[in-house]
């Protein structure tokens, strides 16, 4: 089985029918319930998750798409955190950013009218934050390797198929 890295997407095709691969999925969430899986599904795209009293911030989720291309079915996948979690790095990512940017103009704008450049001092504590936010992130992608493959387990079972190495052949 080819490794996977932090946030995989992959794409493959299948002779299914698009109505058939989504319902081999939830037969097969279905038969794992016991392990506690989840399924949301809108039309062709589906969410494969863990049941809230497992799931810790770590735990990532599964995105199935499934489409129909040139009259063959494609299945896009991509595992990666809850959007909850993504958003929270990136708005800290952003936050950081603005402190600094806010920092150096009110920095700048102090020393052209010679008076103490205190503004530089709100840069300084970003990189650490920064460095902090990403330490977390890598942390995560530790612990969450276990419910990465999990997850794509439960889709390779479903289709028959091992769906990265499907994908890396075209």
């Amino acid at each position: 089985m080819t490794d996977l890295h932090f946030r995989p997407r992959f794409r493959f095709p299948t002779p299914l029918a698009p109505d058939e691969v989504k319902a081999r999925i939830a037969q097969e969430v279905g038969a794992k319930r016991p392990i506690g899986l989840t399924l949301k599904a809108t039309g062709h795209h589906l969410v494969l998750g863990f049941p809230a009293q497992v799931r810790r911030m770590w735990t990532p989720q599964m995105d199935v798409d499934i489409e129909v291309l040139d009259g063959r079915t494609w299945v896009r996948c991509l595992i990666g955190p809850a959007p909850q979690l993504w958003m929270l790095f990136m708005g800290g990512y952003i936050l950081c950013a603005m402190i600094a940017t806010m920092g150096l103009c009110i920095g700048a704008a102090q020393q052209l009218v010679r008076t103490a450049a205190w503004g530089f001092w709100m840069v300084a504590p970003t990189p650490f934050i920064a460095v902090g936010l990403w330490a977390l992130a890598q942390a995560g992608k530790v612990r969450s390797i276990d419910a990465m493959r999990h997850l794509k387990k439960v889709v390779d079972e479903a289709l028959g198929c091992d769906c990265i190495a499907l994908a890396e052949r075209g």
